[in-house]
């Protein structure tokens, strides 16, 4: 997905038009933290698919950078952790809601990974 995709997606989740440029200053800023808000996350659902973990969180500049996390943690946990962001300074009934909706989120993707240790034998 990329940073477009993500932010069109959830100024769909608020209701707000297409051409609405209402967050067009704040976006970038925004994903960029929810990103690092979410690395470990994405890293643990990678690791649970048997995927390569990544280094570090991305850091985005422009639109047609690609976000390079699972595509289900893009479409609800960035989505909904962006529109938090968002409505923080506006409207806080919709800020709960959203935030509400964003912690549901990350909560639905925890993985448990079994890890090896090693057993002393007697």
């Amino acid at each position: 997905m990329t940073v477009k995709e993500l932010y069109e997606l959830t100024k769909s989740l608020m209701f707000e038009k297409k051409t609405s440029k209402d967050y067009d200053n704040y976006y970038i800023g925004n994903i960029n933290v929810i990103l690092m808000e979410n690395f470990d996350l994405n890293n643990q659902l990678r690791k649970f698919k048997g995927k390569e973990e990544l280094e570090k969180a991305p850091i985005i500049v422009q639109d047609e950078d690609d976000l390079q996390y699972e595509e289900e943690i893009c479409r609800e946990v960035l989505s909904n952790g962006l529109a938090c962001k968002f409505f923080i300074d506006d409207d806080l009934s919709k800020f709960n809601i959203f935030n509400t909706f964003y912690l549901n989120a990350q909560a639905k993707y925890i993985r448990f990974v079994p890890i090896e240790s090693e057993q002393e034998d007697d």
